[in-house]
């Protein structure tokens, strides 16, 4: 490993284990319900007993707990070891470490054998690792033949909406993202990996900044925005075939 790569996998570890020790208590975000229901297609090709993998779960590990909920065993990983101690109480939390087991480790060194898992995850993950290529072929070499993957990346820039180019780009600098992806990188470094693209969804369009923009304030006065919040979140989703959205997700089968 490098002097560079070293620097921003202690970085991140640093700047992560700050932000999810800081973890209270487990709760579902509306932004989080939406990737959950791009999971389910995952969730249903490991079938009753083999595992799902999320690789970057988070300190909240929404996606293991809620897969955990479904009956599935489930496994996240990530570089904060706080995060992973965070996200073990909140399964205790929520009845569910019976079938949840959480590691920390880096996305590029995954420590489970081959074609362990029925299908794997990585959402906003791929932008923080050095060794981008690596993590892509280990999340396949521990994914089944017939599993699938999702990714979920940032777009790339000049796809973005011009007047949330500069915006994002602070946001990059301020969660130490190293790149972003059109769908055309994103295929070349699966199919390198043996992972084949079935499925490319664009979000974060126009719709979900209003959605935010009235979400916070909302959020500060103590209003319930639910419907609002979906109701834009609709819009969202009829645009996905547009590729001017922020975000770029991607369903793949493993060969």
């Amino acid at each position: 490993m490098s002097a560079a790569e070293a620097h921003q996998h202690h970085d991140q570890s640093a700047k992560y284990d700050r932000e999810y020790g800081a973890y209270q208590q487990y709760r579902l975000d509306n932004w989080q319900r939406s990737y959950i229901r791009r999971l389910a297609s995952l969730w249903e090709t490991c079938g009753p007993s083999t595992p799902f993998l999320d690789a970057g779960a988070g300190g909240s590990a929404y996606t293991v707990i809620e897969a955990a909920r479904t009956g599935l065993p489930a496994v996240g990983c990530d570089i904060s070891l706080e995060g992973m101690r965070t996200a073990a109480r909140f399964a205790r939390d929520q009845r569910v470490a019976d079938r949840c087991l959480f590691v920390a480790c880096s996305a590029e060194r995954l420590p489970f054998a081959d074609g362990a898992f029925g299908a794997a995850a990585a959402i906003a993950v791929l932008e923080h690792v050095p060794d981008e290529r690596q993590a892509v072929r280990e999340l396949a070499r521990v994914t089944r033949p017939g599993g699938q993957v999702f990714l979920a990346v940032p777009n790339s820039v000049e796809r973005m909406p011009f007047p949330l180019r500069q915006v994002y780009q602070w946001h990059d600098r301020r969660v130490g993202h190293l790149r972003h992806y059109s769908p055309e990188d994103l295929r070349e470094r699966s199919t390198a990996a043996g992972l084949d693209p079935v499925r490319v969804v664009y979000s974060g369009h126009w719709s979900k900044v209003w959605q935010l923009a009235l979400h916070l304030p909302a959020a500060r006065l103590g209003l319930n925005d639910q419907r609002l919040w979906w109701w834009l979140e609709r819009f969202d989703d009829r645009a996905a075939d547009n590729d001017r959205g922020l975000h770029l997700n991607i369903w793949l089968d493993r060969r």
